[in-house]
């Protein structure tokens, strides 16, 4: 069923509720993606540097580590938030991804709202795009009244409170 076909949410009269109506604030996004760090990112890094593939290895190779790990990040990313609405991060600090329907993002709106997590493909210009990327969406989040960064606005999505 495409999400396109679903009835939309009502509100409290009935009537359509404000489409992106309770969405999470800036901090407990932060606190969401600093949970998911914790829980995939730091064990990730830390089996790719076993494998020499952050440079932190005699031999290893940066470039390659940096685009596995962006790889992999960006899968986490696009299969949890179609999937399930939420990533670990924000399951546990009960945050969802919507579209305006309120169900979760299809694999290419998910896709769409996290491919600046691919920059990290570029060899020496990635960390800096991505920390630029990182910058443009904590200020677009915190600088409207519906919490919504440049890459929901993109792909059509919010984070919302459950």
């Amino acid at each position: 069923m495409s999400y396109q076909s679903e009835v939309p949410p009502t509100g409290p009269s009935g009537g359509p509720a404000p489409a992106f109506a309770g969405t999470a604030g800036l901090g407990a996004r932060i606190g969401a993606r600093l949970l998911d760090v914790l829980i995939v990112g730091i064990p990730a890094g830390i089996v790719l540097g076993l494998f020499g593939l952050l440079g932190v290895a005699p031999g290893g190779d940066t470039w390659i580590g940096n685009a596995v790990f962006s790889l992999l990040w960006f899968g986490y990313f696009v299969f949890l938030e179609s999937n399930q609405g939420a990533t670990l991060g924000k399951r546990l600090l009960n945050l969802r991804v919507v579209v305006a329907s309120g169900a979760n993002p299809p694999v290419d709106v998910a896709a769409k709202r996290n491919a600046w997590m691919l920059f990290g493909l570029i060899p020496l210009l990635g960390g800096p795009l991505s920390v630029i990327a990182t910058i443009a969406i904590i200020v677009t989040i915190g600088a409207n009244d519906h919490n919504r960064g440049v890459h929901d606005n993109v792909a059509g999505t919010a984070v919302m409170r459950t």
